[in-house]
């Protein structure tokens, strides 16, 4: 049975990359067939095969024709980014500490399953009794 025609899933996902890239700066979506063909996970030279280096290159042309922002529209875009970034990175924590608090509550429910105080878990360790030397006592107790 050969393999199916991929001609169309190719199209698509460098047609997708395409439309989001274009209205990007080029430093931060490059569009050329190396950078596509990264991006999207196919071969360089399927795409190629299928002719979607021209329009990779129509809209690089594209990319570089319209990507020319006053100062003031990259200060906002950057300021923008700024803010995007710092609201993943607070659904990143957040995410993370919902974790950390389930995995808490589910060794407290199974400390208390197993008969122990969950009280018990929090409380400090003792400090290890140091008032005598362990120093060298593995020695005397060999044949």
């Amino acid at each position: 049975m050969p393999r199916p025609a991929i001609d169309e899933q190719v199209r698509q996902a460098v047609r997708e990359y395409l439309t989001v890239s274009v209205n990007k700066l080029p430093g931060e979506a490059p569009l050329n067939v190396l950078a596509v063909a990264k991006r999207t996970g196919f071969d360089r030279k399927t795409l190629k095969k299928y002719g979607l280096d021209a329009e990779i290159a129509a809209a690089a042309k594209q990319q570089s024709t319209g990507s020319k922002l006053s100062p003031q529209q990259e200060q906002r875009r950057s300021h923008a980014d700024a803010l995007q970034q710092r609201d993943q990175e607070i659904a990143l924590l957040r995410q993370r500490c919902e974790r950390l608090i389930a995995q808490i509550c589910m060794a407290e429910g199974n400390a208390q399953r197993l008969g122990i105080d969950p009280t018990e878990l929090w409380k400090p360790l003792p400090v290890p009794d140091r008032s005598v030397s362990r120093a060298g006592g593995w020695k005397t107790h060999r044949l």
